[in-house]
């Protein structure tokens, strides 16, 4: 059978739900009123459904009717969401199928027993944002607490016989490795096999792979593990992102049951010797932090300016982007893939102050931000665009539990994905040296604006800003001298249009270039800058001076090019510069 799906996006209804009143009013069942509740477009963020509800943290409700084709009676058929922020609770027919606390990440509900076949079906979904310290992220972060349904929504149909979660690793030497679930949801047992079949670029047919006949009882789950070589590859690198399919059909016997399509590319990323070798070859990285986020849909994905990000980062000499800092939605990757930009992945473990909070929350951070690892792994692993993953940024090294749960995650990390590297991103790197585990050391830091802008101090040198890169990398780098240095943000604010002071265009430009210069050492194997484009932050914190928008963007929110444009792409083509003036 081929699979069938139904698109759930586009009009749903919505009611903000300031008191907590719809689970006591039942707003979840079918037979409520719901005529007066907003029309909306679903994927959207409670600030775009209601302008009023840009910094609202709370309860949103969101419905939907949608009839169920007939021929799908007999059929297994999930409901599944690629992400709803913060905490999700969804009803069918009132009947309420699951919870979900993770944002940023998808998750689905067999919903088949609950359908109604031929006739309307009522879907709703209780959306909050309310920021919990157990969760990940938890109190802390430094991006907008946003709500909504962020991501795609669906419906999809398969055989009760049918593929599950599938991870293709495939080596820049053309080894291929399939490990696919199979789950029998059938009355009775089936003989089954899996074929693969591996395409060019323009369709054409490189190799096929057949697995061995395999019993599969009824109500039982399986893995089947299928391995070639195929011949001739070409390799994935940012220059060349040359790209494969492969297309796998579960066969019951000879019968295709179900069949499942994945794009991936031929390489391998390791570090060695304090180097980092993509396809066996030295690489340095070069390129930018990302936010997900643009004036037209918030935190909801917005393709066309996604693209355009990422091409005009690859216009400015980047091979390599990290998404911060949470999982963006898949269709970035996508464009990865395709432009040919290394990518750091990356769980919202944010801040994080381990035991100097309550125990149960320290516990129960640790334990989401497992689940979270183990999510965006299962969800990413074929994209060959993503290199890293990274399991927290700048928490608290300092406070009892960090350390040993930064190894936790990052060892976690390494047992579910050993063709990778991970890591974990820290701005304590100076204080507290805890790299045992990292496959990389990325450090965060901001000599020049935390000393000639932050702090005031007037006779505070760009040359200083390099100086310090390089004696404290040094400082590392003797401690571990087998392991590569990533710099993971370095970077300085601008106020779009000013042309005079701290926080000038010419100061950015400046200060970038400065900091770029100490990080030419043998053992950096790359630096990022932060970041991209101006995003909005948090309401009522006091980053700087309570302002709402990061203003640490070489482009503005409105993708204005700003002067660092020109200087960062001077800086990535050619070699460091001598010139170490403040001009």
């Amino acid at each position: 059978m081929k699979r069938k799906s139904i698109d759930l996006n586009g009009p749903w209804l919505f009611l903000p739900d300031f008191y907590g009143e719809g689970d006591d009013a039942t707003f979840h069942a079918p037979e409520w009123d719901d005529s007066g509740w907003l029309p909306v477009s679903v994927p959207s963020e409670f600030g775009t459904c209601l302008p009023e509800l840009e910094f609202y943290e709370g309860v949103g409700w969101f419905r939907r009717r949608a009839v169920i084709p007939a021929e799908w009676t007999s059929k297994h058929v999930v409901l599944r969401f690629e992400g709803v922020n913060q905490r999700a609770r969804v009803w069918v027919n009132g009947e309420l199928v699951g919870e979900n606390f993770d944002s940023f990440l998808p998750f689905e509900f067999p919903v088949s027993s609950l359908l109604k076949y031929g006739e309307e079906n009522v879907l709703v979904v209780r959306a909050d944002n309310t920021r919990h310290a157990e969760d990940v992220p938890g109190e802390q972060r430094g991006w907008r607490t946003t709500g909504g349904i962020l991501r795609d929504v669906c419906l999809v149909a398969s055989d009760p016989l049918h593929l599950g979660h599938v991870a293709i690793l495939a080596d820049v030497d053309g080894k291929l490795k399939i490990t696919a679930a199979v789950s029998n949801l059938r009355e009775a047992s089936a003989q089954i096999e899996l074929h693969a079949e591996v395409l060019s670029g323009d369709d054409s047919p490189c190799a096929d792979f057949t697995s061995a006949s395999v019993a599969l009882p009824a109500g039982q789950t399986t893995e089947i593990h299928l391995e070639g070589d195929v011949p001739d590859v070409s390799a994935w690198t940012p220059a060349s992102p040359a790209l494969y399919a492969v297309a796998l059909s579960l066969r019951d016997p000879g019968d295709t049951v179900d069949a499942k399509s994945y794009r991936i590319g031929f390489r391998s990323i390791e570090a060695s010797k304090g180097q980092l070798l993509l396809n066996g070859e030295p690489v340095t990285l070069l390129g930018f932090n990302r936010h997900e986020h643009s004036l037209s849909g918030g935190m909801v994905p917005d393709p066309e300016t996604t693209r355009s990000d990422l091409e005009h980062m690859k216009a400015m000499g980047s091979n390599f982007v990290r998404l911060c800092h949470y999982p963006h939605d898949s269709s970035e990757l996508d464009l990865c893939d395709e432009l040919g930009l290394l990518v750091m992945d990356e769980v919202p473990l944010y801040w994080w102050a381990g035991q100097w909070e309550d125990e149960a929350i320290y516990q129960g951070k640790l334990s989401a931000a497992k689940r979270q690892v183990e999510t965006m792994i299962r969800r990413d692993i074929n994209h060959p665009s993503v290199i890293f993953w990274s399991v927290s940024n700048e928490t608290s090294e300092k406070a009892p539990g960090v350390v040993e749960g930064n190894d936790t995650l990052v060892q976690l990390a390494k047992n579910l994905d050993s063709s990778r590297m991970a890591v974990h991103v820290t701005n304590h790197w100076t204080e507290v040296k805890a790299f045992d585990f990292d496959d990389v050391m990325c450090l965060n830091g901001y000599p020049a604006w935390g000393n000639r802008g932050k702090s005031n101090q007037g006779e505070y040198r760009l040359e200083d800003a390099r100086h310090w890169w390089e004696s404290e990398m040094k400082k590392l780098h003797e401690q571990y001298p087998d392991k590569p240095i990533l710099v993971a943000e370095f970077g300085h604010p601008s106020l779009t249009g000013t042309r005079d002071g701290v926080m000038s265009e010419e100061a950015q430009s400046a200060a970038l270039k400065a900091e770029f210069a100490g990080m030419q050492a043998a053992y950096v194997c790359g630096a990022t800058i932060w970041c991209y484009a101006d995003h909005p932050w948090p309401g009522g914190f006091d980053f700087m001076r309570f302002i709402t928008t990061a203003p640490y963007g070489v482009v503005a929110q409105d993708r204005k090019r700003l002067h660092a444009c020109d200087t960062v792409e001077r800086m990535f083509k050619k070699p460091p510069p001598s010139d170490f003036s403040e001009a």
